[in-house]
């Protein structure tokens, strides 16, 4: 995950995805935000297990050391996590591109 300052910074880090989201979404005060940018819905689905909505939950998968057993994440299928939370989130913070990147705020576009 990479988190842009505002949309400026988006916009140098990732023109043709903040060109994507402007085509989108009208203009306003998100734009003045911080921007969130994940590569996948892979990407976003592991960093809601461990960092994100279900490490609220305070599963314990944001643990690196399992005492020696197997990591959980390396049997979960990301992919389709991924596509199940794209499915189910808000869309007034959430902007899943035509490359299946990831773009969140906390503000709402």
């Amino acid at each position: 995950m990479i988190a842009y300052k505002n949309f400026n910074s988006l916009k140098t880090g990732q023109p043709v995805l903040a060109r994507e989201l402007l085509d989108n979404v009208s203009e306003g005060e998100w734009m003045n935000e911080e921007i969130y940018y994940y590569d996948s819905l892979e990407n976003f689905a592991y960093n809601e297990l461990t960092e994100g909505w279900y490490a609220a939950l305070d599963c314990g998968l944001g643990r690196q050391d399992f005492n020696g057993a197997p990591n959980p994440l390396d049997y979960i299928d990301l992919t389709e996590l991924g596509t199940d939370l794209s499915n189910s989130w808000d869309d007034s913070c959430h902007f899943l591109s035509s490359q299946n990147q990831v773009l969140e705020t906390s503000h709402g576009w």
